[in-house]
């Protein structure tokens, strides 16, 4: 009896907790997948767990920026030193996922809070507890949990909530203690350290407090009483800790920054227009260059010149975005715009941005966090504005007003649902979005395993991937740790319990380990530069004497830096107007197998050479092709994919010309990890659209 009373009297709490729990778990299973898919990255959960394992050696908050150097965070222009906050926790569990982890689990329990906090304003247990849900379906939250990664500003969101419900619980009660005001204080703090602009919410919070807020006390005026005094003090510690931030930290530091991309620069041979944005006393003031090149200039244009602030606010797909925001609560903030206002700065950060392909106002964009809860309180307080307003129209007030907030509690649990489906939260539609096997159209591995096949045989197998999913775990494991390593973005995750991970080809002639993936483009779309960059700086590794090629698996090879040694002065890929063809096996598009040469045995770990020689017999464009080979092991049928690297970045199939044969000699070191046994060997090339493989026989590996 006692139970059911219990489950009587704590229903809608008891309701709330179970999406509480079913969130959490399947926020689990969806991190936990996405990262062992390598789906985060070094930006910016490995920046993340690189600024917490280098401040537990020393190194208070440094990370690898972009360039390859290391340096303390705020000189990449960010101040968020929230993510001391979970350093004990990480201490205990050293792994980028404890971030995440901890992340989303606070952020859904913050379900509670925005409970509470609605319970204080409308005093219905039911309303309370449905808004609390529908703060669980808010399709932007599910991508912050499951989407994201960890981030300051994400991870600020309770905190506020939390803020919120003491000030608002210490007014209601007019006890402004001190133990409440120290925890008021703490959790204000706390928000502001989620990152540099957050101060400006606890301005704009002070402000509601100066004026919604104010208390009576006789013989003093309204900024002397407690609440006047309280948000005065508010509004100086947020305006000295904003322009601290924003006007001295990040451009004291952006010179580390700048040094570090100057060395970049030279290292690779770049230079030009893309110093432009480096050298800014903060990175991120190009993406407002619409206004102008300084603080100073930005500001002022985009007050002086409004109409242009106007039509780049609701320009492009803003619009949308605002309606993905505002859709599934009802658009109810626009009725509280005194609690609205206060999430202002991020709104006009995120929806300002005047550079192209800068998504900052998207619902799937980590920038929204602190939208979300000004969003729900400012709708908490709606419904009861309303509530109370329709309620003075009956003579049953109680029941009207809490009828009212019933159905809008009901109203936003039903515009949760809709809205996760029409804009694919992910919690709820995890088995679409967030576990997606890649399917191998148009080919069938298991087809040509079982099949018999002669030399010289065209099939179809699976395409080289451009993330392999396989090998990039097999890759990670063959780093030791303490090793410096450049590397693709996607690595940067898995590997950044380390002082030194920089994004290739940053670092490329002093990491301990190079790792290039030969389809990698994130430095490249940082820099505006030539997508030939990789090829080259790629080609400078083959040659050079200080690297030895450790192993390749699909589109990943690893270059161990061994010091100066011995290596041959004759490219690995040469081209010829005549040689003694020995077959005409065609391939694709006029692509020919002229001769080939490889060892019948290898051993795992010992390197071996692979001559392929092909002839372009046609002008067939062969623009976008990747030739690679595939090894098909006799026994299991399972693949193992190595790109053909000196094809890639000495002269690419794209270069090509008809009538002419193209040597390529093959430095194949087979991974511990490859099964030994007999494997099929096949020659093959890919543009995603087209792919074919050519069978050449089979070599043994021990």
């Amino acid at each position: 009896m006692k139970i059911i009373k219990f489950i009587r009297e704590n229903r809608f709490i008891l309701i709330l907790t179970a999406f509480v729990v079913i969130n959490i778990a399947v926020n689990f299973r969806i991190n936990v997948f996405r990262y062992n898919n390598f789906d985060f990255g070094k930006f910016d959960l490995g920046n993340m767990s690189q600024m917490l394992w280098n401040t537990m050696h020393g190194r208070f908050m440094y990370l690898t920026d972009y360039f390859g150097t290391n340096l303390p965070r705020w000189a990449m222009s960010h101040v968020d030193p929230i993510l001391l906050l979970f350093l004990p926790l990480f201490a205990v569990y050293q792994h980028p996922l404890t971030l995440v982890v901890s992340q989303f689990v606070i952020l859904i329990l913050a379900a509670y809070l925005v409970y509470r906090i609605a319970y204080l304003r409308l005093g219905s247990k039911a309303a309370s507890a449905m808004i609390g849900i529908s703060y669980l379906l808010y399709p932007a939250l599910g991508y912050l949990n499951a989407w994201t990664g960890f981030h300051g500003v994400t991870a600020a969101v309770p905190f506020f909530f939390g803020a919120f419900y003491v000030f608002e619980k210490m007014y209601k009660e007019k006890n402004f203690s001190k133990k409440n005001l120290i925890i008021f204080w703490v959790l204000l703090v706390i928000t502001m350290a989620g990152k540099e602009q957050l101060p400006l919410y606890v301005v704009m919070y002070s402000l509601f407090i100066l004026f919604f807020r104010p208390l009576k006390e006789e013989g003093k005026k309204f900024y002397q009483t407690i609440t006047g005094k309280l948000a005065l003090s508010m509004f100086v510690v947020a305006t000295v800790w904003f322009v601290t931030a924003f006007f001295i930290i990040i451009p004291a530091y952006s010179q580390y920054r700048v040094m570090g991309y100057n060395k970049f620069a030279r290292e690779i041979g770049i230079a030009g227009d893309t110093t432009r944005d480096v050298s800014k006393p903060n990175y991120f003031l190009s993406r407002y260059d619409a206004f102008g090149e300084s603080y100073t200039d930005v500001l002022i244009g985009m007050v002086l010149d409004h109409r242009k602030a106007i039509r780049i606010f609701f320009g492009g797909d803003r619009i949308d975005n605002l309606r993905k925001t505002f859709d599934p609560v009802l658009f109810l903030p626009l009725a509280y715009p005194q609690i609205l206002v206060i999430a202002a700065p991020d709104f006009l950060i995120n929806y300002l941005t005047s550079a192209d392909g800068v998504g900052t106002a998207e619902i799937t964009n980590h920038r929204i966090s602190m939208i979300i809860p000004v969003l729900f309180i400012s709708s908490i307080y709606a419904i009861g504005m309303i509530a109370d307003a329709l309620g003075n129209f009956r003579k049953r007030r109680p029941r009207v007003i809490k009828g009212v907030q019933i159905l809008f509690g009901v109203a936003m649990v039903i515009s949760g649902i809709h809205t996760s489906y029409a804009f694919n939260n992910p919690v709820y539609l995890w088995i679409d979005q967030a576990i997606r096997k890649r399917v191998l159209a148009e080919s069938d591995p298991e087809a040509v395993w079982k099949s018999k096949l002669k030399v010289g045989e065209v099939v179809k197998l699976p395409d080289l991937d451009n993330k392999d999913v396989a090998c990039a775990a097999k890759i990670v494991g063959l780093i030791p740790d303490g090793a410096s390593v450049t590397g693709p973005d996607y690595l940067g995750a898995h590997l950044s319990l380390r002082e030194t991970y920089a994004i290739f080809p940053a670092l490329y002639t002093s990491a301990d380990y190079v790792i290039v993936d030969v389809f990698s483009r994130k430095i490249l779309t940082i820099l505006d530069v030539e997508t030939s960059l990789v090829r080259d700086v790629t080609a400078e590794i083959i040659k050079s004497k200080d690297y030895e090629l450790l192993t390749g698996c699909g589109n990943l090879f690893v270059f161990k830096k061994v010091g100066f040694h011995e290596k041959t002065d004759l490219l690995p890929m040469q081209e010829k107007f005549s040689y003694p063809a020995k077959y005409e096996y065609n391939i694709l598009f006029g692509t020919e197998i002229a001769d080939y040469n490889y060892p019948a045995k290898a051993t795992r770990g010992v390197a071996e050479n692979f001559r392929l020689v092909f002839f372009k017999r046609t002008s067939d464009s062969l623009n976008g092709f990747v030739m690679y080979m595939t090894f098909m092991n006799e026994k299991t049928g399972e693949l193992y994919e190595i790109a053909s690297l000196p094809s890639f970045s000495l002269i690419q199939p794209a270069d090509w010309d008809s009538d002419r044969y193209y040597i390529e000699d093959l430095n194949v070191n087979f991974p511990s990890f490859l099964d030994p046994g007999d494997y099929r060997v096949f020659v093959g090339m890919s543009n995603k659209v087209k792919t074919r493989n050519l069978y050449i026989g089979n070599i043994l590996i021990q």
